[in-house]
């Protein structure tokens, strides 16, 4: 019995050590079994600080597709911004592979987004070409308004006429009554003093200041009468000529309609039998040239039929007659909601708006009126969050006008994950104002400066302030990735990295800016970067720079003095008497000795008994 348990525990000890020396095999950690392969398939991590960090790279990306998808909102766009989010995180974490990961990365970027161009371009010439498809039975409706026009027009002139008539023959039985001059006809009916004035009391027609007032306005009255004669009415001539105008300028158009649709039909038989052609080349040829553009002349003629009745069908259709009255529904049911201070139903039933008729700033100014107490949620939020949410589902971010007065909302009531949510998940539409109020709120709440210079870093990179998507990495600590940045953009100038050198002053700014970066020219020499300095309150970083150039020898100060086309002998000047002052006198007496040495240029002293020296040759 004993020996069998001795056994048992024999086999179990033996049963462990494989199971553990089957790991350690497989990791690397020590030797593999004979006949086995010495390469691990995958490179080994051994840092605990690298299995961390994926592992909540991969829990982030999960958490965030299951948000998504629990939302229904969970595709390739989505998909996208996820997966760079996590790749951004990635760039960051290897320092070794940044500059790599950051060029690739940039060219996936610049590509998907001329996808993105190229997809709503042709959204806009599909539309374009349904809208020139549809102009002939427009152009149909309205010739047929314009006769239906005419025959009330000739209905009115015939009233006119019978009005005429009857108003002469009253006018020629007013003559006909009245007696002739000299002849005492029926007396004539006066004014009865006693009668009450029309538009008065009996007080006010008693008392003679009240008169006088009432016979001002009538004069009034009588002036502006006057006036508007003069100015709001034309003769009944003038319209007659405009409507010879009018018809002339309308037959014009139908020719010039004609001509343009006989062009269109002209370029699109062309268009189709070069491209029948050139199929037909590259086809096999089973078919001969004629049968095939037969073929392509038949086809052409149902497709032209099918459209055009498809066109006139599309604009019968009754449900397009009654889009304004829905409209007008809709926006009463939107007023209706808001008198009765239901401010978030408002806010979604404004957020969804069709056509988005109340997705405007005259809504937001609205809902901004509206005062509640500081407990309560403002309905200014409430229609802002409504309309980040919408504008996923819609397809289209909310324009730039409302996305800074939602983003100023966010920031006045602190709503930092807000702004986070609204920027990564770009429901908005980027601009550089933008990216200076995130800018400015972390400026004034240092908690959130790190995160608040991410998201100017990104919202500067999207509307193409490149300057400023500079600066954020420079603040961040980011110098070579800045440094990068700007040699990989071809749009940054010498202005910029100016800007640069002035807003964000270190040492390892200035040298990245003053030296070759791989294989390119310096951005800045350094006379033109120390003078621009000199200009600010940052001078001690000039003169540390020249002092660390002149500790490397008086050859390798004199090589970048003259080495230097851009900044001028005053230039170096002005610098060595900027180190005098400021206590740096062997630097400033080594800078002047470089600069007179050089061929041409001469050092006046301006000390008044040296200039007395010439004064007898002008004597």
């Amino acid at each position: 019995m004993a020996k069998s348990s001795r056994t048992e525990g024999a086999r179990k000890k033996s049963y462990v050590q494989r199971c553990e020396i089957a790991p350690l095999a497989s990791s690397g950690t020590m030797e593999p079994f004979h006949g086995l392969s010495r390469t691990p398939v995958l490179p080994p991590i051994t840092s605990a600080s690298d299995k961390r960090f994926l592992t909540s790279i991969e829990q982030d990306i999960k958490s965030e597709e299951e948000k998504l998808s629990a939302a229904g909102q969970l595709d390739a766009e989505q998909r996208y911004i996820i997966y760079g989010q996590a790749f951004d995180k990635v760039i960051e974490y290897c320092t070794d592979y940044k500059p790599l990961l950051t060029a690739i990365k940039q060219e996936y970027d610049e590509f998907i987004n001329a996808a993105k161009q190229g997809e709503t371009n042709a959204i806009h010439v599909h539309a374009k070409l349904k809208r020139l498809a549809s102009e002939p039975t427009t152009l149909m409706y309205y010739r047929k308004r314009a006769a239906e026009l005419e025959d009330r027009i000739d209905i009115i002139n015939k009233d006119s006429s019978r009005l005429e008539k009857e108003l002469q023959k009253l006018l020629d039985d007013k003559r006909e009554k009245t007696p002739p001059k000299g002849e005492t006809g029926p007396p004539q009916s006066e004014l009865n003093p006693s009668a009450p004035i029309s538009g008065m009391t009996i007080e006010d027609s008693l008392d003679m200041a009240a008169l006088i007032k009432y016979q001002q306005l009538l004069e009034d009255k009588k002036c502006a009468l006057k006036a508007d004669m003069k100015t709001k009415y034309v003769p009944k001539q003038r319209k007659q000529e405009l409507d010879i105008k009018l018809r002339i300028a309308l037959q014009e158009r139908e020719e010039v309609d004609l001509i343009n649709q006989r062009l269109l039909d002209s370029y699109r038989k062309k268009r189709a039998i070069a491209d029948t052609i050139s199929s037909w080349a590259r086809s096999d040829k089973s078919l001969s040239l004629s049968e095939t553009l037969t073929q392509m002349v038949s086809k052409e003629k149902e497709i032209k039929d099918d459209t055009t009745s498809t066109n006139v069908f599309e604009d019968l259709d009754p449900r397009k007659n009654h889009e304004a009255e829905a409209l007008l529904e809709y926006v009463e049911r939107f007023n209706e909601l808001f008198v009765h201070g239901q401010y978030k139903a408002a806010a979604v039933y404004a957020a969804h708006s069709p056509r988005g008729i109340l997705r405007n700033m005259e809504t937001m100014e609205r809902f901004r009126a509206v005062v509640v107490g500081k407990d309560n949620l403002s309905p200014l939020m409430m229609f802002f969050e409504a309309l980040m949410e919408s504008s996923n589902s819609a397809k289209h971010p909310v324009n730039a006008s409302l996305t800074l007065e939602a983003i100023k909302c966010a920031v006045s009531y602190e709503k930092m994950e807000l702004i986070i949510h609204w920027v990564t998940q770009q429901r908005i539409t980027f601009s550089e104002a933008l990216g200076d109020v995130i800018w400015d709120y972390g400026e004034r709440e240092p908690y959130h400066k790190v995160t608040c210079l991410a998201l100017a870093q990104l919202i500067y990179r999207k509307c193409a302030s490149l300057r400023k998507a500079a600066l954020c990495m420079c603040v961040q600590g980011q110098i070579q990735g800045a440094l990068d940045y700007t040699h990989q953009s071809k749009r940054f100038s010498l202005d910029d990295y100016l800007f640069l050198l002035k807003k964000c002053p270190t040492a390892e700014l200035i040298n990245g800016l003053t030296k070759e970066w791989n294989g390119k020219p310096a951005a800045l020499s350094v006379g033109q970067a120390v003078l621009s300095l000199l200009c600010t309150d940052h001078k001690e970083y000039g003169f540390q720079l020249l002092e660390s150039i002149y500790q490397c020898g008086e050859a390798a100060l004199e090589q970048v003095i003259l080495n230097d086309v851009v900044c001028t002998p005053e230039g170096w000047v002005e610098i060595a008497e900027e180190c005098s002052i400021h206590d740096y006198r062997q630097l400033s007496e080594k800078i002047k000795s470089i600069v007179i040495s050089q061929d041409g240029v001469v050092e006046i002293s301006s000390k008044d008994e040296d200039a007395k020296i010439m004064e007898h040759v002008y004597m």
